[in-house]
This record gives structure tokens, C-alpha cells and sequence, in this order.
């Protein structure tokens, strides 16, 4: 009891002061460090919280990498789909050109170019199309009705005007083509076709229709003659070897009545050893 006295008599107002004084800065001290610590671990969790972060955003980064890989790799692959489909689709082409056969003319074709049967083929001509005859192009049965089928590599040709008259106002020069088909895999895009003959004008020189019939006309001549003149050769030269053979085999007798042998001739005329005169 004395020494709690003592103990308590020994606090008096200064040294309570004191006391009172120093613990405040053992707290003081304490919590200055506590938050340090505090700050430091608050420090650390944010500097975690970043790389976590830029991970998240280098897992972003690649994820969108792979997604725009597989994006292409499916583009590539549907590209490649549409261009083994569209050759193998049929391809319907209009065209207006010089004849082959008489460059005195102009033809209007019409072809699959294509590699399969196309069907179902629906031309339009948008622009009208009146011939130096008066015939409304346009109003063909080619343009106004289905083809119903058209196999790889099939023309159909239709003349068109005759070389010059295209260049005197009667006929369009330029026209326009719209082309609908069906091929294995559906319906193929729409086509259209621009057909311009101004390349022509003014530097035509093709033959005219007429100088081209007759020049085809000739040269038919020409080649029926060398055919007959080939025919009338090898003919004689048949009979002739004929005629050879029937002469060597044959023989005709006194009588002119009967045809013998020509072996059996020679032995009944040759002379006979027994008899001094001469078998008939």
C-alpha cells in the first residue's frame, strides 16, 4: 500500500503532463509508421492492380488478334467457296462483232463461255434496236422469252445489220444488255453488257454482203471442181485397171459366140504333136 502511495503521490500535475505527453508521441510515432506501412502495402496492391490490369488488356489484345485472324482465315476460305462456285457456274456473254464467216456484216452473239449448262436464260436488250430493214431487234423472241438451256460453249448468232448501215443513223451504235441465268448453285449474278461499235466508224473496210457472197460462191466453184476433177481421175484410172484385167483373163473364140478362159485358149490353139494340122 505504501509503494502504490508512493507511486501516486510521485504523479503530480507536471509529470502527468509528461507522461501524458510521451505517450501521445509513442502514438503519434506508431501511427506515422502504421500509415507508412499502410501506404506502402497500399502502394504495392496498386502497383499489382496495374499489372494485373496490363495483363488483362495484353489477354484483351491478344483475344482481338485471334478473333481478327480467324475473321480473315473465314474470309479467305468464303472468297475462295465463291470463286470455285463461280467457275463453276455458267457465264452468258452478249457481244455485237464483225462475222467470222462474212466480216462484211455485223452479227449479234450470244454464248456460254461458261463451264457448266446454263438455264433458265433471260436476255434483255434495254436500248431499241431497229435494223436498216425496219426488224425491231429488240422485240426478237431471243429477248422477249427464256432460253430454256444453253451447254458450255453454244453461240447463237442473229445478224444484225449489214457493215456500213449502222454508221448511216439507222442503227444504234451503242446498246445495252442485261443477262439472267440459272447454273448448279442457283441463280448467277446479273450481267450487263455494253456493246460500242463507235470503234468502227469511220475505219470500216470489210468487204460488202455482196462481194463476200460471191467471193464464197467461187471459191465453192473452185473446190466442187477439183473434187470432180479428183472423182473423174480415180474413176478412169479403175476402168482402165478393169478393162486391163478382163482383157489378160479373156479370150474371145472363132465363133464370137463364146468367152473362154485365155489359159484354156492358148492350150486348145497350140500345135498338137500327134496331129499335123492345127487344133481350130
Amino acid at each position: 500500500m505504501d509503494a502504490l502511495a508512493d507511486l501516486l503521490g510521485w504523479f503530480n500535475t507536471e509529470r502527468t503532463a509528461v507522461v501524458i505527453a510521451m505517450l501521445a508521441l509513442a502514438g503519434i510515432a506508431y501511427s506515422a509508421q502504421s500509415a507508412s506501412a499502410a501506404k506502402k502495402q497500399a502502394k504495392s496492391a496498386k502497383d499489382q492492380a496495374d499489372r494485373a490490369k496490363e495483363q488483362v488488356e495484353l489477354g484483351k489484345q491478344q483475344v482481338d488478334l485471334m478473333l481478327r485472324q480467324v475473321s480473315q482465315a473465314e474470309a479467305v476460305e468464303a472468297a475462295a467457296q465463291q470463286a470455285r462456285r463461280e467457275s463453276l457456274q455458267p457465264n452468258v456473254l452478249v457481244d455485237i462483232a464483225p462475222g467470222i464467216n462474212d466480216p462484211g456484216v455485223f452479227v449479234l452473239s450470244i454464248a456460254n463461255i461458261g463451264t457448266s449448262i446454263a438455264r433458265n436464260v433471260r436476255i434483255k436488250a434495254l436500248d431499241e434496236m431497229v435494223r436498216s430493214d425496219g426488224l425491231k431487234l429488240h422485240e426478237l423472241t431471243v429477248f422477249t422469252e427464256p432460253i430454256s438451256v444453253m451447254p458450255p460453249g453454244q453461240t447463237r448468232q442473229f445478224f444484225y445489220d449489214v457493215g456500213f448501215q449502222p454508221f448511216q443513223g439507222k442503227s444504234p451504235l451503242r446498246c445495252r444488255f442485261e443477262v439472267d441465268c440459272e447454273g448448279p448453285f442457283g441463280a448467277v449474278e446479273t450481267a450487263h453488257y455494253d456493246i460500242d461499235l463507235t470503234p468502227y466508224q469511220g475505219g470500216w473496210a470489210a468487204p460488202t454482203t455482196l462481194h463476200s457472197v460471191v467471193d464464197q460462191l467461187q471459191k465453192a466453184v473452185s473446190s466442187l471442181n477439183s473434187i470432180g476433177r479428183a472423182i473423174h481421175q480415180e474413176g478412169s484410172a479403175v476402168r482402165t485397171s478393169f478393162e486391163c484385167k478382163i482383157v489378160q483373163s479373156t479370150r474371145m473364140t472363132d465363133t464370137f459366140t463364146t468367152w473362154l478362159p485365155a489359159s484354156k485358149v492358148l492350150r486348145t490353139s497350140s500345135p498338137d504333136p500327134t496331129n499335123d494340122e492345127e487344133a481350130p
